[in-house]
């Protein structure tokens, strides 16, 4: 079989997303009894407790296929988000709303304007609809610098992707900034807010992209269940989109695309308005003990919004694996220089804080050699 020529030649300098090592895996290359996950950005806590109940009284009829249109769930959501239920999707994770719309939207051809670094779906979706991926970088401070990316759109332009705050960086651009931004984005782009981590966020400088959806501009407003909520097992994205878009969206979409589970697990979180207000508080409290800990070590750290913090590093690879041997699982990114650290537990933080100190006094002894 001449598997070059059945494959779409678009995929081949694609590369495949690479997950996080688990903590199996890890458990077996260090010895270490304890593993301190923290390269995935997940919830060290469960799921709420409402969720766990309806998911528990839900398993006698998983039998029966979900609501396709998860009326419940868009219901629950139009109230929460204050939008027109008809303005309402929900995705097998945004992930996947990220996709359908690059493939409701892009054409071969045309160009999608995106920071970099940024999330890493923005230039796969891109490049599977052999669309022309723009990489505006960030500013030194590791922000958005949406002056350039407003520069850098053109009559080809179609999508922008925001990532507010941003994955990896953690770092947010202000409402002033986004509002300045929205002002001037030509009518012929769709501008699509990613606020994956919109819970976490305690700065009052935050824009809300909600305040600027009203159903007739081109903006859709991502977000998801897997974060704040811990049901990134069960893969929940919504958002509030133009009509024309969730009409789009609901012709491309796979039947039945979010589980029963995922459906009842997201209703009854959304109840739950205390305990995300309790976990915005104690990711703030631990994101704060890290950062002052790494700033005392030297460490170059940005101010984040959001359950990670990214750090800069001349030796990458090195201090990955240095942590990797005592157990602690940061995300690297190759021989770039840098590593983003996950906010978990207050056992997290301390294992994470004495880690650090360990590999970079092993990494300094070692260069003074």
């Amino acid at each position: 079989m001449d598997w070059d020529s059945l494959i779409r030649d678009e995929l081949a300098p694609m590369v495949a997303y690479a997950p996080g090592l688990r903590a199996s895996e890890v458990r077996e290359r260090c010895g270490c009894d304890v593993i301190h996950k923290l390269s995935s950005n997940e919830n060290p806590m469960g799921p709420v407790p409402a969720a766990v109940e309806a998911m528990t009284a839900l398993l006698p009829r998983l039998n029966l296929y979900p609501d396709g249109s998860a009326r419940a769930l868009k219901g629950a959501l139009a109230g929460h988000l204050d939008v027109p239920v008809d303005n309402v999707v929900v995705g097998n994770g945004s992930n996947e709303l990220l996709r359908l719309i690059a493939q409701a939207v892009l054409r071969p051809g045309d160009e999608c304007v995106f920071a970099w670094p940024s999330f890493v779906v923005y230039p796969m979706v891109t490049q599977l609809m052999v669309a022309t991926a723009i990489k505006v970088p960030l500013t030194s401070g590791q922000v958005h610098d949406l002056d350039a990316m407003l520069a850098a759109i053109t009559d080809r332009t179609r999508l922008v992707f925001l990532c507010n705050p941003n994955n990896p960086t953690g770092t947010i651009y202000s409402a002033a900034q986004f509002g300045a931004f929205m002002e001037a984005v030509p009518d012929h782009v769709l501008v699509v807010v990613d606020e994956a981590y919109f819970e976490y966020v305690t700065s009052p400088e935050y824009p809300n992209a909600l305040e600027w959806f009203d159903g007739v501009r081109p903006l859709c407003v991502l977000r998801t269940f897997s974060k704040i909520y811990s049901l990134a097992g069960l893969r929940v994205g919504y958002g509030a989109l133009p009509s024309p878009m969730v009409s789009a969206l609901d012709k491309i979409r796979e039947p039945f695309n979010v589980s029963s589970m995922s459906q009842v697990a997201a209703y009854y979180s959304l109840k739950d308005a205390e305990e995300v207000s309790r976990r915005r508080m104690l990711n703030a409290e631990q994101r704060d003990v890290l950062c002052d800990a790494l700033g005392r070590m030297g460490v170059k750290w940005f101010p984040s919004q959001a359950n990670f913090v990214y750090v800069l590093t001349e030796t990458p690879v090195e201090l990955f694996n240095q942590l990797l041997a005592q157990g602690v699982i940061v995300r690297d990114f190759g021989t770039a220089p840098a590593l983003r650290i996950g906010i978990g537990t207050a056992e997290d933080t301390i294992a994470t804080i004495a880690a650090f100190e360990s590999a970079l006094a092993t990494l300094r002894s070692t260069s003074a050699r």
